[in-house]
């Protein structure tokens, strides 16, 4: 049995959150949950340089339907792995990146609450 060890409660989202690692945007991807504290998203990558880089310092979260727009969250990588879903054999894979997010000004706990509140679906099942 795999005892849950996060301190925040981390929560599906809608299908259309994204998240985009700054330093030239080469991290684009689905949000796949997220926290008071942090988040995971899929990227693709031709797999060349996946995973090497490791100094980004700023996520944006944004909704591909509509306004919401929340930018230059600080972060750290957590960890930055190949899915295990991802095909191998093929020269596109998919990647799984974890992120820590560092402190925020207050405009945008206000902006990450609104996303948590709203544009979730509920708590991530273990």
């Amino acid at each position: 049995m795999n005892i849950e060890q996060r301190k925040y409660i981390r929560f599906s989202v809608q299908d259309n959150a994204f998240a985009a690692l700054r330093e030239g945007f080469k991290k684009i991807g689905k949000v796949n949950d997220i926290s008071k504290k942090g988040l995971a998203f899929s990227y693709l990558t031709d797999g060349i340089n996946a995973g090497s880089d490791r100094d980004y310092s700023e996520v944006d979260i944004f909704l591909s339907w509509n306004s919401f727009y929340l930018e230059k969250v600080p972060c750290k990588i957590v960890y930055d792995i190949q899915d295990p879903k991802s095909d191998k054999d093929h020269s596109i894979m998919t990647r799984r990146c974890g992120l820590h997010f560092g402190e925020l000004i207050k405009r945008q706990s206000e902006l990450l609450e609104l996303f948590l509140k709203i544009y979730t679906i509920g708590p991530l099942s273990s």
